[in-house]
């Protein structure tokens, strides 16, 4: 049997593989690569609007600390224990050791001559010769594939030996499991705090919550996230949300459809003359507010840009428009037509209105009858109990306000009007106490134009806080 042994991966000699060396060097370059990619290259921009999600505008000034830093020390334990493995491969594969007499001799390092004891462990072997113990490495190999530790001949220790359990290999193991856990504490931070501030507004905790977000104002815009998220059908709670919509347009975090829905909040508080601002006056959605507020004149004023006949002719803005202007005939032919089936109530109250104002009697009964029974006319439904977060509360809340909308037009159209008067006002009280007078605006448009002296001709109530003195 041969008695030449070195390390399964060395080449005659022993000498190491040729491949060590050109493998170290393109793990440098691949990191210092990895690091200019993450810190000046494509992957800081990746962090950053990943982190937006919770920090906002915050997260360029959190990035290195939360993002970067971690992920550069991470990779580098990475590329660092990939070196030294490398190094310590290149090394064993220089040692040899021969059979020389009685005992073994070593070459490129010490070793024991006269092994007396083997105390293995994972990775290797501890061995006790010339009064001291070594550690040997598994690997060293014969010709014919067996290992040293085993041809040494040396008897073992006792399982319970305590150098069983002295393994290098899992003490580095452990360091580099400890150092990974430690450079990512900063995430960690990070993490609990979110989850923390989440918590506390979960529970109805709201002061504990700003106080961390005070804090720590990278949490801002998260806890005002978290604020948005609730269903509303109070004014207290819509308003809030509002109020939190808007620090989060300023603050982040940014989602596409964040500034639509925050201007059609708006618009149903009551809040129009700052959607007007922050929309824009030569917008489309200016032009919808516009006609909203019965201002004719400034919709005319607009820019082509924000007043598409294209888009005026959704929903029957346009024919709401001529309305306003009194063009009562032209703006009865630009009603949207809608299939017996699909009629909504906003159009059979319009279609009404405009039939009774151009003598078109039979059909503002018809509409009429219609608006009698609202359930009937399409409208968003929401089905079972009202979900504890996004629109779908407020479209709970919204519905009994169009359904007594509808019986006023209704009983206005049959000449009824301290009835519709009424209806009305209940319409109105709901609408105050959802925190959504603006759903009437286009309806209080309408009316006026059938009863000038009833309720609905007197100006929208102004928009206050909630609770506070009228």
């Amino acid at each position: 049997m041969a008695e030449n042994f070195s390390y399964f991966l060395a080449r005659r000699g022993p000498r190491p593989p040729f491949w060590i060396s050109p493998i170290q060097w393109v793990l440098v370059a691949a990191y210092f690569a990895a690091a200019y990619w993450i810190t000046f290259g494509r992957g800081m921009v990746l962090l950053s609007a990943t982190l937006q999600t919770y920090h906002g505008i915050f997260a360029d000034e959190v990035v290195w600390r939360v993002g970067i830093f971690p992920n550069l020390a991470l990779s580098a334990l990475a590329v660092l224990s990939l070196l030294l493995w490398l190094q310590i491969v290149w090394d064993r594969c220089r040692v040899g050791v021969a059979a020389k007499g009685d005992g073994w001799e070593w070459t490129g390092r010490e070793g024991p001559k006269q092994p007396r004891l083997v105390a293995r462990t994972p990775g290797g072997a501890w061995v006790l010769g010339e009064g001291r113990w070594w550690y040997i490495p598994r690997g060293l190999v014969n010709g014919a594939g067996q290992d040293w530790i085993s041809a040494s001949g040396a008897p073992s220790v006792s399982l319970l030996n305590w150098r069983r359990f002295a393994s290098p290999l899992a003490g580095c193991l452990v360091l580099l499991l400890a150092s990974a856990w430690a450079v990512q504490t900063p995430i960690r931070h990070d993490q609990n705090l979110r989850v923390e501030i989440a918590r506390d507004f979960r529970q109805g905790h709201t002061a504990d919550a700003e106080a961390l977000a005070r804090r720590h104002p990278e949490f801002r815009p998260w806890l005002r996230y978290m604020q948005t998220l609730p269903g509303c059908s109070e004014a207290r709670c819509l308003h809030e949300q509002i109020v939190a919509r808007l620090e989060g347009v300023c603050i982040g975090p940014f989602f596409g459809g964040d500034g639509a829905i925050l201007l059609r909040l708006l618009a149903l508080n009551g809040w129009h003359e700052l959607a007007l601002k922050l929309m824009g006056a030569n917008t489309p959605a200016a032009r919808e507010t516009l006609i909203r507020l019965d201002l004719p004149d400034k919709v005319r004023a607009l820019p082509r840009s924000a007043r598409d006949p294209n888009d005026l002719a959704k929903g029957g803005m346009e024919a709401t428009l001529l309305l306003e202007e009194g063009r009562f005939e032209e703006a009865y032919l630009r009603v949207p037509v809608e299939p017996d089936g699909g009629i909504t109530q906003r159009g059979a109250i319009l279609r009404g209105v405009l039939a009774s104002l151009t003598g078109r009697c039979r059909e503002a009964k018809k509409m009429a009858r219609l608006l009698m029974a609202p359930d009937s006319l399409a409208q968003p439904r929401l089905e079972g109990d009202a979900p504890p977060t996004g629109l779908g509360a407020l479209q709970r809340a919204a519905r009994p306000v169009r359904n007594r909308a509808s019986y006023a037009a209704a009983l206005l159209l049959l000449d009824h009007v301290p009835e519709a008067g009424a209806k009305w006002r209940e319409a109105e009280r709901l609408a105050e106490l959802a925190g959504i007078p603006g759903l009437l605006d286009l309806d209080r448009v309408l009316l006026r134009r059938l009863a000038p002296e009833g309720p609905w001709s007197l100006p929208p109530p102004p928009h206050r806080r909630p609770g506070s003195t009228p």
